[in-house]
């Protein structure tokens, strides 16, 4: 079988391998038939993965005896292989995009793939954001000429023109004005843990809001400078009279962001009402004595007492409160009897959660107390019930205790829809839940909020709800790879952004948000509504 390996990332990147064999071996290991430098690529093993071909199917196994084979983002031992698949040698370890070519396929790469692979490389490459186009400008520069036909690397060198690429790096700088305030939402992700469980008092909310407000301060001075930057690029192309066809670029994709803007507010308008703030709680049981874990007790501000580890001190004994868990996530309506989409691990949190894994693993068992979710416009919460959680995806739907009144129900796209890369999305999410709404108001409403309800898990964001200030953050971005279960995306998020919807210039949802990259900001994973409606249907809870 003929089969490309593109590297993607690590020690290899950027080059095309080609094999006509029934079986590669990969690993550091000089006997393999793909060998990854040990300096560069450390988390490798000698012998990794081995991919082999049974009856006319490409298998790869993992060899590393770690578990440390991803397909698609998937951890598996062995699975069969599609053209297109994206294959991981260990977690944060080198990417590898699998391509199966025609029996008769020449000796060339074809133009389809210089132009995907090149992009993948971008993707998973560290960089600014409004430098993509010349990333991606030279990555397929580069393909061509070593890999691609003779027609293809003059078709290449005429194409991709210097002038173009820096039009296009101003252009999508100016976009960035429409999401930069998402970045400030990777800043407050690692309050959610210490918020929701109680343990952050009033002072160092504060404080951490005043900062994220100076960040978005500086942010909106950046965008406006950038924004004045490329004004003013195009007012001297204009009086230079420099080529037209360049001016008419600039002025085309000015009139682009535009559009995008103005379809993305339409979309907000109509269903950031659907988009709820789902909150849960749990405590931990003992599962031999069934006691719950308890405070030993609190200080004069009424804040659990500390160890010296600065953990809570907590007991099985006596009848002060028990210890509840609070967290987070995003969840959307998508009918008018209340079922709601959301992730398994926003509403079993203790699955992913090391902390509560340990102490599981000590004997102790999960006892939800608290399932609620907060619809913008609605001044009370409504109580939510599990209806079904996947064991195989991350996805879980719920439904409220009663049909939600004044809120218009997300529409799923059709069966027939096909998601194309490069698609404008829109992602609405609750990032950093309690800390990013606080943030978002004028000072004097906040310092009122925490006088009179501090970080109480329970009356601050029934508070906030009561005055209307339950609102989803928005950010925009494009479909930059669709493969199985997987859809990824490029558009900032953080904690709490986990269940939000990730809809298209319909306003149709196209996928269910559930994870981010962490080591490449801004790429995002998302499950595709084709996974949802499987599990719809099995529930007879079938959309058209």
């Amino acid at each position: 079988m003929k089969t490309m390996l593109y590297h993607v990332t690590g020690s290899l990147q950027g080059r095309s391998q080609y094999f006509d064999a029934d079986r590669i071996s990969f690993g550091i290991g000089e006997q393999c038939s793909v060998v990854f430098d040990p300096r560069k690529d450390p988390i490798v093993s000698p012998v990794h993965a081995e991919l082999y071909v049974e009856k006319h199917v490409p298998i790869i196994r993992d060899r590393s005896e770690q578990n440390a084979l991803f397909v698609n983002g998937q951890q598996t031992l062995e699975t069969g292989l599609q053209d297109g698949d994206l294959l991981q040698f260990g977690e944060r370890g080198p990417l590898v995009r699998f391509h199966v070519l025609p029996d008769k396929a020449p000796g060339v790469k074809p133009w389809r793939y210089i132009v995907s692979d090149s992009r993948d490389m971008v993707v998973h490459t560290p960089h600014r954001r409004y430098t993509s186009p010349l990333y991606l400008g030279r990555a397929i520069l580069k393909d061509a000429f070593h890999y691609g036909s003779p027609t293809v690397r003059i078709v290449a060198a005429i194409v991709i023109l210097a002038p173009l690429v820096i039009i296009a790096a101003l252009g999508i700088g100016l976009y960035q004005q429409f999401q930069a305030a998402a970045v400030s939402e990777e800043r407050i992700a690692e309050l959610l843990g210490e918020l929701e469980t109680g343990r952050l008092s009033r002072e160092e909310l504060e404080r951490r809001i005043v900062r994220e407000r100076q960040t978005i301060e500086e942010l909106r001075r950046e965008q406006e400078e950038l924004k004045e930057r490329l004004e003013a690029s195009v007012k001297k192309e204009e009086a230079a009279r420099r080529s037209e066809e360049e001016v008419r670029a600039m002025r085309r994709q000015l009139d682009e962001l535009a559009a995008s803007q103005r379809f993305a507010e339409e979309i907000i308008s109509r269903f950031r009402k659907g988009v709820g703030l789902l909150q849960t709680g749990y405590a931990l049981r003992e599962t031999a004595s069934a006691r719950a874990l308890r405070y030993q007790g609190f200080d004069e501000e009424g804040y659990p007492l500390l160890g010296e580890n600065g953990n809570p001190l907590l007991t099985l004994e006596g009848d002060t409160p028990e210890m509840v868990i609070f967290s987070a996530g995003t969840g959307f309506l998508i009918d008018k009897q209340g079922t709601i989409l959301t992730n398994r691990h926003v509403v079993q949190m203790w699955e992913v959660y090391e902390p509560v894994q340990e102490t599981l693993r000590a004997g102790f068992e999960p006892d939800p107390r608290v399932l609620r979710i907060f619809f913008p416009g609605s001044p009370d919460p409504y109580p939510v019930e599990v209806l079904a959680v996947s064991d195989r995806v991350d996805l879980a739907i719920l439904r409220t205790t009663r049909p939600p009144t004044g809120v218009t129900p997300l529409k799923l796209a059709p069966p027939e829809k096909s998601v194309h890369v490069g698609e404008p999305v829109i992602v609405m999410s609750y990032p950093g839940t309690f800390d990013s709404i606080l943030s978002r108001l004028p000072s004097a409403t906040s310092d009122e909020l925490l006088r009179e309800v501090g970080s109480d898990p329970i009356q601050l964001p029934e508070r906030l709800s009561r005055r209307g200030l339950v609102r989803p953050l928005t950010t925009h971005g494009h479909v930059s790879d669709v493969s199985g279960e997987v859809m990824t995306y490029e558009a900032r998020s953080a904690g709490g952004s986990s269940g939000g919807p990730v809809l298209d210039r319909a306003g149709h949802v196209i996928a269910v948000n559930h994870s981010m990259l962490r080591q490449i900001g801004g790429v995002n994973l998302g499950l595709p509504v084709r996974v949802v409606r499987e599990h719809l249907v099995q529930l007879d809870v079938a959309r058209k």
